[in-house]
């Protein structure tokens, strides 16, 4: 992009193949990546990271922006995809890359706020029916006490949705129509996953409760840090030495947001300073962390707020920065990190590839109910 970013900026959403920062590629890569990363189109080199914004928005789901979610694929042999949060809208998106279903297995969840966890049930039941036959991994913070865990969260949602786990008797998705979930500590520095040459810890980070945790992830000696939502806190810029991205939440100032969501300033002050991370507070995160490449996410991207936010950044980090659009893609490798855009086929039905789970269904479907006989209409 040349110029400032301000007003008059396109976006994403209006058809803009730009990314909005002054520098979408820092150091030099060793490929040629296209402008725009296509459907399925392209496979990952050993060593290389790909991450992208499936959900870049803040809880107001718009058709511009879905709810909070990061994909991140590594290059390993067995091909790991990685959710962290999934929020709504987030799978219409996932859906749109024509990447298997097969492989949404994985999910590390920040928090859970509703903003974070909206397309859960999607993950679990109707990814079942398209092809996913293996459980879903679940990790998740702990709360102070047992029914604010991501635990909890996991056995209410099931048992939520008992019917439709019942519908599936006799499906050969019913065995992917389950959650394995693994706690996380929300006070303290934790590694969590270590696997295929991927490790994923977790530190905690500041939210409104204690139950809230931030996640690094490093592959080949690569990295990517994830915020979640926080207040600017110490444990996540300590946890990004040497990382090659951080992705970290930013709300527009408190002005621009009472202005922007029509509520007192009293109120976007304790929203936006006292629960997120403003423009300015998150230049100097970035600032502090040092990393590669930053990209500020979460925010409500439009013509009001894309410029301020930008400027208000800059008083105090002067590094690579990209503001965060749904589809927003990192290409990370040893050379370089790559910024561009990924395009969707809105019309894509499931990717199935390879399950691990094999056989028969758990279960036989179950009889039909005897007044059916009667109500049934036929050809």
């Amino acid at each position: 992009m040349s110029g400032e970013i301000n007003e008059l900026t396109e976006l994403a959403y209006e058809g803009s193949e730009d990314q909005l920062t002054m520098t979408p590629v820092v150091g030099t890569p060793e490929r040629a990546y296209p402008r725009v990363l296509a459907p399925g189109a392209e496979e990952l080199v050993t060593g290389e990271i790909r991450v992208t914004v499936l959900g870049s928005g803040d809880p107001f789901v718009k058709k511009s922006q879905a709810s909070a979610s990061l994909l991140i694929e590594v290059g390993n042999e067995q091909h790991d995809r990685f959710f962290f949060d999934l929020g709504s809208g987030a799978l219409a998106n996932f859906n749109g890359l024509r990447l298997p279903v097969t492989a949404t297995t994985k999910v590390f969840l920040s928090h859970l706020h509703a903003d974070h966890v909206g397309d859960i049930p999607t993950l679990l039941w109707s990814l079942a029916k398209s092809g996913r036959r293996d459980p879903v991994e679940l990790w998740g913070p702990a709360g102070e006490y047992g029914p604010l865990g991501a635990r909890a969260y996991a056995q209410h949602i099931e048992a939520a949705h008992a019917w439709d786990m019942e519908a599936m008797c006799g499906h050969p998705g019913q065995s992917g129509a389950r959650l394995l979930t693994t706690e996380v500590p929300f006070d303290r520095p934790a590694t969590v996953y270590e696997r295929h040459g991927v490790t994923i810890s977790s530190f905690p980070v500041i939210h409104i409760l204690n139950g809230a945790v931030g996640y690094r992830l490093d592959y080949a000696g690569r990295s990517v840090v994830f915020s979640g939502d926080t207040r600017p806190c110490h444990p996540l810029v300590e946890a990004c030495d040497g990382v090659d991205l951080l992705i970290h939440e930013t709300f527009p100032s408190a002005g621009v947001f009472a202005k922007k969501a029509g509520v007192p300033e009293a109120l976007a002050e304790a929203v936006v300073n006292g629960a997120h991370t403003s423009p300015a507070m998150v230049g100097k995160v970035f600032a502090g962390a040092g990393a590669r490449m930053s990209a500020m996410w979460h925010l409500v991207v439009d013509h009001e707020t894309i410029g301020p936010v930008f400027s208000e950044m800059r008083t105090q980090y002067d590094g690579p920065v990209v503001i965060s659009q749904d589809l927003t893609v990192f290409n990370i490798t040893k050379e370089a990190v790559v910024t561009r855009r990924a395009t969707v086929d809105p019309f894509a039905w499931p990717v199935v590839g390879p399950s691990q789970t094999g056989g028969p269904p758990m279960s036989v479907p179950h009889e039909p109910p005897a007044w059916w006989a009667d109500a049934l209409m036929t050809g």
